[in-house]
């Protein structure tokens, strides 16, 4: 990830922190939808327990859970943390605490998750709509398209240090996350 102005490191350094000091939740996943072929390399990130909160001007959501990642017909799990928000808070969909659920089609997208890179909401192309094959990822439940968010590879900021790693999982153990 590349930063081009300090307000880049700042929203950043806010989403850290508030992740540090607001968010230890965890769960179960809730029941995917049929989006996809069974066949087709997806990943669904669910954070299961959002909390609102503040930091500074910081404004939104923050969570912890989980990514299913089936690839090749091989699936995975890692740990994530999830921040939505702005500035101002204007563009935050506050006092939401319902599950929050992205499935993830884009094989680029999914593979950069699993390398442990960020998913910035305004670098990937979002939807609500589960048929838009042009879009990155769809915002299946918990957010609108509107909503900027981050999701951090990792359980903390030691995975950001030292790299996050994903754990093989058999694939019939997520038939209630993956489709």
């Amino acid at each position: 990830m590349h930063f081009k102005t300090v307000k880049d490191h700042m929203v950043t350094i806010g989403m850290a922190i508030s992740v540090v000091a607001l968010a230890q939740t965890s769960g179960t996943a809730a029941q995917a939808e049929a989006i996809t072929t069974a066949d087709r390399d997806i990943a669904i990130i669910d954070i299961p327990h959002p909390k609102e909160g503040n930091l500074l001007m910081l404004r939104g959501l923050v969570g912890q859970g989980t990514a299913s990642f089936r690839i090749n017909g091989t699936c995975h799990t890692m740990p994530v943390r999830f921040v939505a928000g702005d500035f101002s808070g204007q563009s935050v969909d506050v006092g939401r605490r319902d599950a929050i659920r992205i499935v993830v089609t884009t094989p680029t997208v999914i593979g950069d998750l699993m390398a442990g890179r960020d998913l910035v909401s305004d670098m990937v192309r979002v939807t609500s709509e589960p048929s838009d094959a042009k879009a990155d990822l769809y915002l299946a439940q918990g957010l609108s398209a509107e909503t900027g968010f981050v999701i951090n590879p990792g359980r903390n900021l030691f995975a950001d240090l030292l790299g996050v790693s994903t754990s093989v999982t058999e694939c019939s153990s997520l038939k209630s996350t993956l489709p």
